[in-house]
């Protein structure tokens, strides 16, 4: 598959789930990256205007397990999905893209 095709299938696979409600987007990969997007929409923030860290820890979870997945791991054989992860957030926002 060409990086295009497997960010087609990547995106798809979205639909109905937490990452389609986030906005979550893979924009672009290479042969050992993977880059996503998230909108920052009222939606996404915390009372206080910033961006939820829950929303942000979401987007890193999501691109690791797809990341890990296509770079890491037979598929045909093997599914890769997060068991733990730890954050610490440096910087907020409260519009754009993250």
């Amino acid at each position: 598959m060409t990086h295009d095709e497997i960010l087609a299938v990547l995106n798809s696979r979205c639909a109905g789930t937490l990452m389609e409600t986030l906005g979550i987007e893979y924009t672009s990969m290479t042969d050992d990256s993977l880059t996503a997007r998230m909108p920052v929409t009222p939606g996404h923030l915390q009372p206080v205007g910033l961006l939820h860290g829950g929303a942000t820890v979401a987007l890193a979870e999501t691109v690791g397990s797809a990341a890990s997945q296509i770079f890491l791991v037979d598929p045909h054989n093997y599914v890769a999905v997060g068991l733990e992860i730890a954050a610490n957030h440096v910087r907020s926002a409260r519009s754009g893209f993250v």
